[in-house]
């Protein structure tokens, strides 16, 4: 029988007990999804989901857990833990010799066009806009910095996002993040460029790669924010956490990378 509530819970760090703040939470292959808050709870509607649709938590760091409807709707303790994932971080060699600097991704921000989270069937937490960085082949290049064009926000909170790195997969799209922590920023730029120093995260990647912008607020009204975008680059979207992305003609995102690299 079908539950006649939506489905709650926390996500917790399993060692440490403590909650982990945005983690993605969704149906597998669905446009039914959403992003747990800065403490770790959620709320999701799997009211029309069949028992055995699967059920997806993840969290960059942790292992990802999957159960099925029908178990969500049995648990009894409302907590879901996550298994952190134990790693050794590579560590960043500078060689000598010359190193050059090369921007990736939309170099020319198109402030005339303006591109918005839409939220299907209410859905805004977990939606993405991705660009291809177009890093050249066999480039092994260290990830600087992350930049948008913001064209209106009329909003006196900040706003929350998270920058998402994939690499390309055998279709051509977004495919596993090789991000070993989150990057979750706020912003109250009201018109102008948001600006994000990666430095300290120790980023690099061999060959090309998406950039994505995760919208993580609850709502989006695009008559009060709305950044640039690029009729004519392709852009790439996916509407909820754990929904397949699809490739869009035009009106995406200006989103882009400093990168370096030796030459």
């Amino acid at each position: 029988m079908r539950g006649q509530s939506p489905f709650n819970a926390t996500i917790y760090d399993a060692s440490t007990n403590v909650g982990i703040p945005f983690a993605s939470i969704g149906i597998k292959g669905k446009n039914i999804g959403t992003v747990a808050n800065e403490r770790g709870n959620f709320e999701l509607n799997i009211l029309k989901c069949d028992e055995d649709d699967s059920l997806k938590i993840s969290a960059i760091g942790y292992i990802t857990k999957g159960m099925t409807v029908s178990q969500a709707r049995n648990l009894g303790t409302k907590t879901i833990t996550l298994q952190p994932i134990t790693m050794e971080l590579d560590e960043v060699l500078v060689k000598s010799g010359k190193i050059k600097r090369k921007v990736l991704g939309t170099e020319k921000y198109s402030t005339r066009n303006c591109s918005a989270f839409m939220g299907t069937n209410g859905n805004w937490k977990g939606e993405e806009a991705a660009v291809r960085a177009n890093n050249e082949k066999g480039r092994s290049v260290f990830i600087e910095d992350f930049n948008f064009y913001i064209i209106q926000n009329k909003y006196e909170d900040s706003l929350v996002f998270r920058l998402m790195l994939y690499s390309v997969n055998a279709k051509n799209l977004p495919g596993e993040t090789f991000l070993h922590r989150p990057i979750i920023f706020k912003t109250a730029v009201k018109q102008g460029v948001v600006h994000l120093d990666l430095k300290n995260y120790n980023i690099t990647c061999e060959g090309d790669f998406f950039i994505s912008l995760e919208c993580l607020m609850d709502k989006m009204d695009q008559t009060k924010f709305c950044f640039a975008g690029s009729a004519k680059i392709p852009s790439y979207v996916k509407t909820s956490t754990f929904m397949n992305w699809y490739r869009v003609r035009g009106g995406g995102a200006d989103l882009n990378v400093t990168v370096s690299y030796q030459k």
